[in-house]
């Protein structure tokens, strides 16, 4: 592996690839050539990775179903179409936060984003969301729980005359 490097779930795998694309996205000034081979690497290795996890099992007791390659695909869209906003945004477990971004409203709704009033803040998570607690539930305690990755977004600049 040249790009990810060490990355052993797919949390660390998604972190990484938003990292790169930062960085290597040709609209930021990187090389096609490149993306090419991170977005192979990405597929290879969230393959390999996503075949060792058990098969989840509802609260009744019944397994169902996931499509991993689905959720995959869906968050690579998202993070491409999202890598150029000025806003920050932060990976937490297998949802995409946007903090501010108020001026993107109708890109992040068109992608499929949510806003959250109590937590001030636009998400995205694959598929429909299964509430597990009845109780309001804190961005802080969300983070405890599973980790997050926030990444550094392009200052503003302005003009000076």
């Amino acid at each position: 592996m040249k790009w990810f490097k060490g990355v052993k779930t797919i949390e660390e795998l998604r972190k990484m690839y938003r990292e790169l694309l930062k960085e290597h996205h040709p609209d930021n000034g990187g090389n096609v050539s490149d993306m090419q081979e991170i977005n192979s690497e990405y597929d290879v290795l969230f393959k390999r990775i996503s075949a060792s996890f058990k098969e989840e099992k509802t609260s009744d007791n019944q397994s169902y179903t996931y499509d991993k390659d689905e959720e995959n695909k869906a968050f690579k869209e998202v993070i491409n179409r999202i890598i150029n906003i000025n806003a920050d945004i932060e990976i937490i477990g297998l949802w995409v936060w946007v903090h501010g971004g108020y001026e993107y409203r109708e890109l992040l709704k068109s992608i499929g984003f949510k806003y959250a009033p109590k937590k001030k803040c636009w998400c995205w998570h694959f598929g429909e969301y299964r509430r597990h607690s009845k109780t309001e539930v804190s961005l802080d305690d969300i983070r405890n729980k599973y980790g997050s990755q926030k990444v550094k977004n392009k200052t503003r600049q302005y003009v000076l005359n």
